[in-house]
Parts: structure tokens; C-alpha cells; sequence
């Protein structure tokens, strides 16, 4: 190996895309939708999402720290990262997870701000929802969004109750697993470079992409 890692969180780019439209999209319908379903959960998602996140009178700082509290609220963080580490988060220390949980956290925020203004106008729908057969706590949530001048997206949310409260464990956009794609591409750094290779890469791109932001003109 030549030492220089491919890039993290590159190739699935369009995954931001699709998965930023339904948190911002209009919501039309819940198939189902009841108070404790799931299609209500995303449903309601979207529309904190719209309420808070497209308001003009919010700065940028706090459209991030609101998107921040949408995300933790939204998806579950700490489960999401151990299974796209795998087995590395077991032969991970302690406090080598902490630390990517925290530049996993920043890494997707800073790639779903940019967008917010976009996606204000699509449409997010929700059509079935399915219970996992031996998982009851497991629900598949099928929504499709409509994009002007663009094909309608097909996107599945999987989504677990704990505690009586829901969160995102994975979205497949057309048929391909967020939380999969970069399970296989974060393994792939970790082989090349260790878990603090891969955190330290992560770190990097946030700072990189902290001075470009501060850079460009308002």
C-alpha cells in the first residue's frame, strides 16, 4: 500500500442528497400513521424539520445547531457508528470511540448544512410500513419524494423503538444501504490505516471543511 487513504464518506454523496430531501421535504400522507407508528415518527420529523431548519430569520450557526438536536433526536448515533465500524468498534478503546462518535456526528452535519435550502419545496411521502416479523421493534418505513424537473426517489427508513421513542438505524436510497456503503468504506481505511488513522482522516475533513466555509463570501 502506498499509505494515502481513499477519502471517506466521498462516494455516497448522493445518499445526502435523497436523505436531506425527506427531512426537509413537504410531508403529503402517512400510510398507517397512528401515535406511536413509525410513518407518524418520520412524518413528524419533516415537519420540525420545515419548522425549524427553514426559517430565514435562523443564522447558519443555528440552523447547524439545530439540525445538531434534529440528528440526535432523529438517528441513532451510537448504534449506527458500531455497526459501520463493525468489528473494529470492538477492538476499539474506549476512548478511540468517543472520538468517533463525535467526528462521525460532525462529519455528517457538515455534509447535510450546505443543502438545507434546496429541498424546502419537495414532497415526502409515506406509503408503507412494514414490522419486522421477528424484530417487533423493527419497522420498514417505504416513502417516495418528488422533485420537480427529477424522477420521484424511492427511499426505506429503518427505524427502532426504544423506550418508547424512534430512531433512524439506516436509510436505503434505490435499493442501497447508507449505513452498508460506508461500513465497507470505512473497513477499508481501518485496514490501511487503524481505527486513529480513519479519526484522524474524519478530523481532517471537518477542519478542511470548516476553512472553506469561512472562506467563501456570505
Amino acid at each position: 500500500m502506498n499509505g494515502v487513504m481513499p477519502q471517506p464518506c466521498r462516494r455516497p454523496e448522493w445518499f445526502v442528497l435523497i436523505v436531506l430531501a425527506g427531512l426537509l421535504a413537504v410531508p403529503a400522507s402517512v400510510a398507517q400513521a397512528g401515535p406511536e407508528d413509525a410513518g407518524a415518527f418520520l412524518d413528524a420529523l419533516n415537519k420540525t424539520a420545515i419548522e425549524t431548519l427553514n426559517d430565514t430569520a435562523i443564522s447558519e450557526d443555528q440552523r447547524l445547531q439545530e439540525f445538531r438536536k434534529l440528528a440526535q433526536k432523529s438517528f441513532d448515533v451510537p448504534r449506527i457508528s458500531k455497526f459501520v465500524l463493525g468489528i473494529n468498534w470492538r477492538r476499539a478503546t474506549p476512548a478511540q470511540r468517543e472520538e468517533f462518535l463525535d467526528v462521525f456526528e460532525d462529519v455528517n452535519l457538515q455534509r447535510f448544512m450546505p443543502l438545507f435550502t434546496k429541498y424546502a419545496d419537495q414532497v415526502f411521502t409515506v406509503t408503507k410500513v412494514r414490522q419486522h416479523k421477528e424484530k417487533p421493534r423493527l419497522y420498514f418505513v417505504t416513502s417516495t419524494i418528488s422533485r420537480e424537473e427529477a424522477p420521484t426517489a424511492t427511499v426505506e427508513w429503518r427505524v427502532a423503538k426504544r423506550d418508547d421513542e424512534y430512531r433512524i438505524l439506516d436509510v436505503i436510497a434505490e435499493g442501497v444501504s447508507m449505513a452498508l456503503t460506508l461500513r465497507k468504506e470505512y473497513g477499508s481505511v481501518v485496514k490501511n490505516l487503524g481505527i486513529d488513522g480513519l479519526i484522524a482522516q474524519l478530523r481532517e475533513k471537518v477542519k478542511s471543511e470548516d476553512r472553506a466555509a469561512n472562506s467563501t463570501p456570505q
